[in-house]
């Protein structure tokens, strides 16, 4: 509740520096909290260091310095250094964090994304396109690598062998053998592969042919959709340049907030301060109480 004017006005007259004659004919019977916002919005110094000590609040804050204003956010972002902007940034939303990539150039943002996790970088694409589409993508020498990769699992291969369609198992049998599929028996075809030594494994997996490499790994993926972060970061890069940038910008929602964060910091301090004024205003403003109360006296004195 609003504080009324009562006997100790007049000290609190003297306090804002407001003569007797003034307080009579501008504020008669008006509250304190809109004397020191009248006082505040000419100028007057001393209403503002007031403000900072009377205004505990939030929404007093708020109200009084009209911080749901975007553009007031602006001004007092602006004004922090870069280090204090900084720390406004993790109470940003993830939407808000995305938006601010568009800032960037695409070229900027792929050489962003080439120093994410595999993990976050998979959620992304993931995101971008169907799985069937991310196979397709992957260039033979992606699916070679795949394949010799020591952490895929011999035996998970295997089962995708023994279970692949039958166009495709007719192609891997002729592919293999230099024979008609009719000739030989695929599971007596695929136990005598399994039987190779694990690095004589992993060599005639990478050199078979790219269309059962590529069923086999589609297999794998959907299985065990973890085997994605068995590929390389530019390898994933390479398909999302394929995309205009907004179409590009879209699925980085998947990225983590702190990744997202990590991003924006690498805008200058005037568009990083756009970003940043979408804040939730009380946020922002439990923040400016918590030790920063000076950027808007200061902020109120332009």
């Amino acid at each position: 509740m609003s504080l009324v004017i009562d006997a100790n006005m007049k000290l609190f007259a003297e306090r804002m520096h407001i003569s007797s004659s003034r307080m009579i004919r501008d504020y008669g019977l008006a509250t304190v909290d809109e004397i020191i916002e009248a006082e505040a919005e000419r100028g007057n110094t001393h209403a503002v260091k007031h403000a900072r000590e009377y205004y505990h609040s939030p929404e007093k804050l708020i109200k009084l310095f009209e911080l749901t204003d975007v553009e007031n956010k602006f001004v007092l972002l602006h004004k922090m250094d870069d280090k204090t902007r900084m720390k406004v940034l993790p109470m940003l939303g993830q939407d808000d964090l995305r938006m601010g990539l568009y800032f960037f150039t695409q070229e900027k943002l792929l050489a962003m994304l080439m120093e994410v996790d595999i993990e976050e970088l998979v959620n992304v694409v993931r995101e971008a396109f169907p799985l069937e589409q991310i196979v397709m993508m992957f260039t033979e020498d992606d699916l070679s690598n795949f394949f010799l990769n020591d952490k895929l699992e011999k035996y998970d291969v295997v089962e995708q062998l023994k279970c692949m369609p039958p166009d495709a198992m007719k192609k891997f049998i002729e592919g293999v053998t230099g024979m008609p599929s009719d000739k030989t028996n695929p599971l007596e075809l695929i136990q005598s592969i399994e039987q190779l030594p694990d690095d004589k494994f992993r060599k005639f997996m990478a050199s078979i042919d790219p269309d059962t490499q590529r069923q086999v790994t589609f297999q794998l993926t959907k299985t065990n959709p973890d085997y994605l972060t068995l590929f390389e970061n530019q390898t994933y890069c390479n398909m999302l340049n394929t995309l205009m940038k907004p179409d590009m910008i879209k699925p980085m929602i998947m990225l983590n907030h702190d990744s997202l964060v990590n991003m924006i910091s690498e805008l200058p301090g005037d568009l990083m301060s756009i970003v940043a004024a979408q804040v939730d205003t009380r946020d922002f403003a439990k923040f400016l109480q918590k030790g920063h109360m000076d950027l808007i006296e200061e902020a109120w004195m332009i």
